[in-house]
């Protein structure tokens, strides 16, 4: 059994989580057939078989749009997840602000970067959807409150998932639906907040998309977004330092 489980399972009781979230997710499959095809028609059929070859979809997944169900049908990376182990079920991730999803986001860019043999010699610019939804569960934990709240420093450790993936294998193990959490990239320690099951959304579809651009260098992420033809623009800095620990992008996912 969890260790914070244990400690912390004596004084928890779960509660109704009724939350929007963010999720920010790269813009790419569109683009990349349309570069294979000559026409509609046969961008239909390749996505037809691109469909083929995915994951089955999990049980209550089926009708969810595809940003909501695309996180419950991949497997894990290499060595799990924040609260996932690599031989469970994928949660699905996000934010309560826009801010602390665009720091998860731009560490996981980060990772990107530094992943590759020879990073270019140029800043790296994507698009992405930055898309909102609802949770609303009675079997919700608010991770971020006592009794968990002492062990935050495992809660957000930045480099090690092995207390939080145990933890999760107990919440699961109990029938938690969903939960709070701090995030560990962002600076301010906003809230993330993850989700077991698809019953804990409470929409199908997400409530509202966005197209904001990214751009990836070796020293920073930024993220912006125009939203008036008179040039408003809403923008996000993260720079490389944010994310280090003892001078070291930490990777305990990949």
């Amino acid at each position: 059994m969890s260790e914070l489980w244990a400690a912390c399972a004596p004084e928890l009781e779960l509660v109704r989580l009724r939350r929007s979230f963010y999720r920010v997710v790269e813009s790419q499959e569109q683009v990349a057939t349309n570069s294979l095809v000559k026409d509609l028609r046969e961008q239909s059929v390749l996505e037809q078989m691109l469909e083929q070859t995915k994951p089955s979809l999990r049980p209550g997944a089926e009708k969810l749009h595809y940003l909501l169900a695309t996180p419950f049908r991949y497997p894990p990376l290499r060595h799990g997840s924040r609260f996932g182990a690599r031989h469970e079920p994928s949660l699905l991730y996000g934010a309560l602000q826009k801010r602390t999803a665009f720091a998860e986001t731009a560490y996981y860019r980060l990772l990107f970067w530094y992943g590759m043999s020879t990073p270019p010699g140029h800043k790296l610019v994507t698009q992405h959807t930055v898309f909102s939804a609802a949770c609303n569960t009675e079997k919700g934990l608010r991770l971020e409150q006592p009794p968990c709240q002492q062990f935050e420093s495992y809660l957000r450790d930045p480099a090690s998932y092995a207390a939080t993936q145990s933890l999760g294998s107990a919440m699961r193990g109990s029938g938690v639906l969903a939960f709070t959490y701090r995030s560990a990239r962002d600076h301010r320690a906003g809230l993330n907040i993850a989700l077991f099951e698809p019953q804990a959304l409470s929409s199908r579809k997400p409530t509202s998309q966005q197209n904001w651009l990214c751009e990836t260098n070796g020293d920073s992420v930024s993220f912006s977004f125009r939203y008036s033809l008179s040039g408003g623009e809403r923008y996000f800095h993260y720079p490389l330092e944010q994310f280090l620990v003892d001078g070291k992008l930490p990777h305990p996912a990949v």
